[in-house]
């Protein structure tokens, strides 16, 4: 029963390790797409597909679309698309992101647990020690209250669901305790 259990706990803690680089992946992305929305057509690469079909097709605007393609194992983000003329013009860009964080992932994977390396650590230990790395933090901030220097700001982290967080500043650390 404790081995089972055990297991089981493994399991789930690389579990929750996977899902934590995919959270943040997903976070950064999101950044980096919003980013990109905001620059000018001329600054998409594009692609023109023709678009004949059993019937024709009427001309739209630009779409937004925010879709990833993999082709040939490398990423392209699409960010628009529009139909004219019978012809589908698809505005994308390289996700060079997308390729690296699929690149660590199948590393983390490889070499975390598959190693086949003479070392003596077990999967179980090279998980943790990253496990500690990236979830235990360092909480330590110094502010320095000298009239010499200005107190630099981080930005507020942007939240995917501002409407509803809009209130509220989210920062890195806890707030204090006044018990």
């Amino acid at each position: 029963m404790k081995r089972i259990a055990s297991l089981f706990l493994i399991v789930t803690l690389f579990y929750n390790v996977m899902g934590y680089y995919l959270m943040f992946a997903y976070q950064e992305e999101q950044a980096w797409v919003s980013s990109m929305e905001k620059k000018h057509d001329s600054e998409f690469q594009v692609i023109k597909l023709n678009a004949t079909l059993y019937s024709f097709i009427e001309d739209t605007d630009f779409e937004y679309v925010n879709e990833d393609v993999v082709i040939n194992n490398k990423s392209y983000h699409i960010f628009k698309k529009r139909i004219q003329n019978n012809i589908l013009s698809l505005y994308y860009l390289r996700n060079s992101h997308q390729d690296a964080i699929s690149q660590d992932l199948k590393d983390i994977v490889d070499n975390q647990l598959f190693n086949g390396s003479s070392s003596k650590e077990s999967p179980v230990k090279k998980l943790l020690k990253s496990f500690l790395k990236d979830y235990v933090a360092n909480t330590a901030v110094c502010v320095d209250f000298s009239p010499k220097t200005a107190v630099l700001s981080s930005e507020p982290i942007i939240m995917p669901n501002q409407a509803l967080d809009s209130g509220y500043i989210s920062v890195s650390y806890s707030p204090p305790d006044f018990v």
